[in-house]
């Protein structure tokens, strides 16, 4: 009975998200790193059906489930990395990593095609021997070469882990700059917690590589060996899951709100002409005190082009968009905190321009090197 719950709790977690993710798709969340995200979910509850099967010992539906497993277990890590394309690519960009999914298709076309064509006897031997026992002696013709088969989608399993970690890490730093260029307010807008996740994917994909080069059948009939990876497998999953569904910005929305910038009348200005313009508008106006405040809206204000804002930024200054307004934003909140030393650090938090207290805090100890409490204490014993 426990090493059933072992066997299912990975996939009872995979469909758990597969079933939130797909009603909300069907209610009208639909965006194309919520789908791929589905797909994902889907994907791996296939894979852990496959496991069901084999661990539970369900030998008639092996062939089937086997198959299965074959193109989940080449599919999955790379359908992860074009869910981050989905977050993290433009328009017209994604179609090109299609691509990474080739081995998974060809591997299930073949495995299945093996178990079509192998004879009932060969078939049986290569469940019992091969998956089971992990022996491939004495194996004969197409039990034969399913067990090569067999042993080269294990090899891409490790090959494929090395694009999907550093392409999709180089994706999601792309993003995060491309982020930090365009909001002041980067909360729940940074891809930071799918990067910790891609650290994440590389260990257990590392632990699978190694659970394949033993041999499943070394785990099936040890309920440590298959408590330990099932339990981590199913919190890795369920993490997954949590952090996409409440992922709800991507690089979609940063080209709705650039073709909204692009749209508006431009006047191009030299960059060191337009960075006198916006530290002038930011003194007098104090326009980073607009919570949520984006390009967009600096755009706006001064009738010009998002590009040549990024060049007095960037280069002029060499600061990112929100590392300009937050440093404007902690300055302005030392300044409220040495006048006004007993006022609450959430208001003047809120004043400043601040949407959350975490964002608060994190960037006051950035740029001061203290937290605002210890500043506001050392401001009150003046």
């Amino acid at each position: 009975m426990k090493a059933m719950i072992f066997t299912v709790m990975p996939m009872f977690v995979c469909l758990f998200w597969t079933t939130l993710l797909a009603l909300d798709l069907l209610t009208g969340k639909r965006s194309r790193n919520r789908l791929l995200l589905t797909i994902f979910m889907l994907t791996a509850t296939v894979l852990y059906f496959g496991h069901c099967a084999f661990f539970n010992h369900n030998t008639p539906i092996i062939p089937l489930t086997d198959t299965l497993y074959s193109i989940a277990n080449l599919a999955v890590y790379p359908l992860y990395y074009l869910y981050i394309c989905a977050l993290t690519l433009r328009r017209g960009h994604l179609s090109g990593e299609w691509g990474i999914l080739v081995p998974a298709i060809f591997a299930g076309i073949t495995v299945g095609s093996l178990y079509a064509m192998m004879s009932d006897e060969e078939t049986r031997l290569f469940i019992h021997q091969y998956l089971y026992e992990g022996e491939r002696s004495g194996l004969i013709g197409l039990a034969a070469w399913q067990a090569y088969v067999h042993d080269i989608c294990k090899a891409l399993f490790a090959i494929l882990i090395i694009p999907v970690f550093f392409l999709g890490s180089k994706h999601i730093k792309r993003y995060d700059t491309l982020v930090r260029n365009a909001y002041a307010d980067t909360e729940n807008k940074t891809l930071t917690k799918m990067q910790q996740m891609m650290v994440a994917f590389i260990i257990t994909s590392i632990l699978s590589f190694v659970a394949n080069i033993i041999g499943r059948d070394r785990f099936a009939d040890s309920l440590w060996l298959l408590a330990i990876p099932s339990t981590l497998f199913s919190l890795m999953l369920f993490t997954i899951g949590y952090i996409g569904y409440h992922q709800q910005f991507s690089i979609e929305d940063i080209e709705n709100d650039e073709q909204r910038a692009d749209a508006q009348l431009t006047s191009q200005t030299g960059a060191s002409e337009l960075r006198a313009r916006i530290e002038r508008l930011m003194e007098e106006e104090q326009l980073y005190r607009q919570p949520n405040f984006k390009i967009v809206d600096l755009v706006n204000r001064l009738n010009t082009n998002r590009n040549y804002i990024y060049q007095a930024l960037n280069i002029e200054m060499g600061l990112s968009f929100s590392e300009y307004i937050n440093r404007m934003r902690i300055e302005y909140a030392a300044m409220l905190i040495a006048q006004q030393p007993n006022k609450s650090l959430s208001e003047i938090a809120e004043i400043a321009g601040f949407t959350s207290n975490t964002s608060f805090y994190r960037n006051f100890k950035l740029y001061k090197g203290i937290a605002p409490k210890e500043y506001q204490n050392t401001q009150r014993k003046e």
